[in-house]
């Protein structure tokens, strides 16, 4: 294990937190925390012996509250291993919300041009949307706006 310290970008999802990094251009997640979202709060301590060496690793992670954890983390492909072993019918939309929005964001933060269009997450209270920003305006997609368009006429 590292002794760097990993400060890792955090996803809201159903009010349950993610926490995923990016190191040498691979997608990695706090496994703990994934396995709160998909409801097997037992998944870290299972996964290292179910996924093959290159699919986890131990890192410090800066918490938010000021404290250094040491924790695991699993490898992009490992959460999908892991979304099927572990299957739920929640779990299909877990994965569209990974492919779809956590690892283009995740990515995209890390990206050098800044002249190109890039995704960011917009953190609210129980959940985050995916958006994307470009040329100092903020675009909301087309797929999402029936639903963020019922919460602001819920929330008004």
């Amino acid at each position: 294990m590292s002794e760097e310290v990993l400060i890792p970008t955090e996803f809201i999802r159903h009010k349950r937190l993610l926490r995923a990094v990016l190191l040498e251009n691979q997608c990695w997640f706090c496994a703990h925390d994934l396995g709160r979202l998909i409801g097997s709060p037992y998944l870290a301590e299972r996964v290292e012996r179910n996924l093959d060496d290159d699919q986890f690793r131990r890192a410090w992670m800066h918490d938010g509250s000021g404290d250094y954890v040491d924790k695991l983390l699993i490898s992009e492909s490992a959460v999908y291993a892991a979304l099927i072993h572990y299957f739920h019918p929640e779990n299909r939309s877990v994965r569209q919300w990974l492919s779809q929005q956590v690892i283009p964001t995740l990515r995209d933060q890390h990206r050098s041009d800044r002249g190109e269009p890039r995704r960011e997450m917009l953190r609210g209270p129980t959940e985050s949307l995916s958006v994307l920003k470009w040329q100092g305006v903020v675009w909301v997609p087309y797929r999402q706006w029936p639903e963020l368009s019922a919460r602001l006429e819920g929330g008004a």
